[in-house]
């Protein structure tokens, strides 16, 4: 499999400055404010260091069919059946609906499933992070594939979908990083640090932007103002640089300076591990 071209930054650092416009605390090498665009003054003053360690990377989506079908398909061959089963839905669901980590594994069947058994056509989530309550349309292959994976496991009404052992009863999002997705990039001789729970969100918006993008700019544009909002960004340049747009085409559509794109990559480097914490 070909390497992925959305390469790991590292974020080090080790002062802040003061927007002089609006008091936002920006991280020191920023030219811009994060909050008002205002352009910022070299004034900085040392503080603890609230942002991530030298040694986290981002990850990467999943950028073509082929590697989809690979990360799926080692998920599925794993010994353990009903284990490979859980998983590969897991993965598809992620893939499919672009929820956090901490989100998705707390679905149940009844979010995917009338009382009859039927699947319904859109899933209600209130988002750990936001505290708000968001309807996802579901593609009506997701829903048969979850309805026949809960018949097929037994999975009462108001189970989780992606059960554990554990006092929980739902896999965690540590365990979806360290125990699914990380092994399977291994068995794929990927580079692991690369590979986690964020893989399944960006691996939903880059294919949902960059799908509509190929039909037309137009479609493109309206998609990524749509992943914009549902992502949580400030910007589209942030959604882009987060779901893994190279550098030239960032700046080509949002019209970003290389200031304003680094700008950009580090807001969306800082999105990423704050939904981690």
């Amino acid at each position: 499999m070909a390497v992925l071209e959305f390469k790991p930054r590292i974020v080090t650092p080790s002062r802040i400055l003061i927007c002089p416009q609006c008091g936002y605390e920006n991280d020191g090498d920023h030219k811009f404010c994060g909050q008002c665009g205002f352009g910022l003054i070299p004034t900085p003053r040392t503080t603890k260091q609230r942002y991530v360690p030298k040694s986290k990377h981002t990850k990467v989506p999943l950028k073509t069919l082929e590697e989809i079908n690979a990360f799926e398909q080692t998920l599925l061959n794993a010994p353990r059946k009903k284990t490979a089963y859980r998983n590969g839905v897991l993965f598809r669901t992620g893939i499919s609906i672009g929820l956090r980590a901490g989100d998705l594994v707390k679905l149940k069947a009844n979010q995917f499933l009338k009382a009859d058994g039927s699947p319904r056509d859109a899933l209600y989530v209130i988002e750990q992070k936001t505290n708000k309550g968001r309807e996802i349309k579901l593609d009506s292959r997701l829903a048969d594939m979850v309805a026949g994976y809960v018949e097929d496991l037994k999975i009462g009404s108001n189970d989780y979908l992606f059960w554990s052992q554990d006092s929980t009863g739902h896999i965690l999002r540590k365990s979806l990083n360290d125990n699914i997705i990380r092994p399977a990039a291994q068995r794929l001789g990927l580079d692991t640090r690369l590979y986690g729970s964020h893989t399944l969100r960006k691996t939903y918006a880059y294919q949902f932007y960059t799908q509509a993008n190929a039909l037309s700019r137009e479609r493109g544009y309206r998609a990524l103002s749509m992943l914009c909002k549902e992502l949580g960004h400030s910007s589209e340049a942030i959604t882009l640089c987060y779901i893994g747009i190279d550098k030239e085409e960032v700046c080509e559509i949002c019209g970003l300076t290389a200031d304003q794109y680094d700008w950009g990559f580090a807001e969306a480097l800082r999105e990423e591990f704050n939904e981690e914490e």
